[in-house]
């Protein structure tokens, strides 16, 4: 999926939201929300951004024994 697609998908969604009436369909996205954020796969740009956002040390482990942490992303950004 490319990033313009993704982007008009995600203000799509937040439209539709915006418009919904229904309290309980309401509670029941917010459930999904918050169950489906502890399996989101960032990438590591977003995971530089978060460790930034709270002050915490990044460790991203990718295939094989290769590890980056924070202090050599910064050589990357």
């Amino acid at each position: 999926m490319n990033t313009q697609k993704l982007q008009n998908d995600k203000l799509n969604l937040i439209q539709w939201i915006t418009q919904i009436q229904d309290h309980t369909l309401i509670e029941k996205i917010k459930s999904l929300m918050s169950t489906s954020n502890d399996n989101l796969q960032l990438t590591i740009e977003q995971e530089v951004i978060r460790a930034v956002e709270h002050g915490t040390e990044i460790c991203h482990q990718h295939s094989g024994d290769d590890s980056i942490s924070d202090s050599s992303l910064e050589h990357k950004l």
